[in-house]
């Protein structure tokens, strides 16, 4: 019988304004992860953009000044440079997974 799993890919790369840094990624999002990612209608498509790179970083080597790793969450992706954010969306291939959610409002 056929298996429902979770067949998502994990990507790695290195975040080009942190040399050294890698971020372990799912290539897409679950369709229980929908609802969550466009929370309340009023929301930015920024703050879709936020959830959805929660939802899909799986872990970070990225650290803090006492070189603890820091939780993947929204105040700290938003710490991201914005080339970085463009650079994981794109390689997990969200540009048309992005229109979609902002055509949905």
């Amino acid at each position: 019988m056929p298996q429902l799993k979770d067949n998502r890919k994990e990507i790695k790369l290195e975040l080009k304004s942190i040399p050294g840094s890698e971020v372990v990624a799912k290539d897409g999002l679950l369709a229980g992860d929908i609802e969550s990612v466009q929370g309340n209608p009023d929301d930015s498509d920024t703050t879709r953009t936020l959830r959805i790179l929660e939802k899909i970083i799986v872990k970070w080597n990225l650290t803090d000044e006492k070189e603890q790793v820091l939780p993947i969450s929204i105040e700290n992706i938003r710490k991201l440079d914005f080339g970085d954010v463009t650079q994981l969306l794109q390689k997990v291939n969200f540009t048309k997974a992005l229109m979609d959610l902002g055509s949905t409002k």
